[in-house]
């Protein structure tokens, strides 16, 4: 991987070396822990707020913007079978991907069955946490294009083009400009 800077323990040092024998100065392993720090109290605030309840923090995050946006109430537990959120009856499953730069794959993995949830929400972000695309898919149109052909069943993204929700439609606008 062309670029990528790997790290390997040197006991003797107590460092770490990167490949090239570099021995990474004191500096850099306090800011290292700085970084950390501030993770753990960002993280420990957006429980406080109830925006995340576990450490999925991505997942959290998007089951969160999809109560906000849409509405409804996120269910009691966070390990709910089959939904994340109930609005208006309805049951709804909500999938989240924070996309690195150069990840362009456009599909999640799909472990449902028919009855589990009445809506499907898919919301991509970048690894900024930027809003990129949003999909809310009915229950029975899911089914119908599922594909089963990979090694795992994938819900791909661009078998549902009409049901990708352009970022200037969704509800609750003040939040939505806040992600973009």
């Amino acid at each position: 991987m062309a670029g990528m800077k790997t790290h390997t323990l040197n006991p003797a040092m107590g460092s770490t070396d990167n490949t090239r024998g570099e021995t990474q100065p004191p500096e850099y392993y306090t800011t290292v822990r700085q970084y950390l720090d501030s993770l753990v109290e960002a993280k420990r605030m957006l429980r406080e707020l109830d925006v995340i309840r576990s450490e999925r923090l991505v997942g959290e995050l998007g089951e969160w913007f999809a109560e906000a946006v849409f509405g409804g109430a996120r269910a009691v537990s966070t390990s709910e079978k089959g939904h994340d959120i109930i609005n208006r009856g309805r049951k709804v499953q909500v999938k989240t991907h924070a996309k690195g730069d150069n990840n362009n794959a456009r599909w999640t993995e799909f472990k449902y069955r028919r009855g589990e949830f009445d809506d499907f929400i898919i919301i991509v972000m970048t690894k900024e946490f930027r809003l990129k695309e949003v999909y809310h898919i009915p229950e029975e149109v899911v089914f119908e294009r599922i594909n089963e052909a990979k090694k795992q069943r994938v819900l791909d993204w661009d078998a549902y083009p009409e049901y990708s929700v352009p970022l200037d439609e969704l509800p609750n606008q003040e939040l939505v400009s806040l992600f973009r």
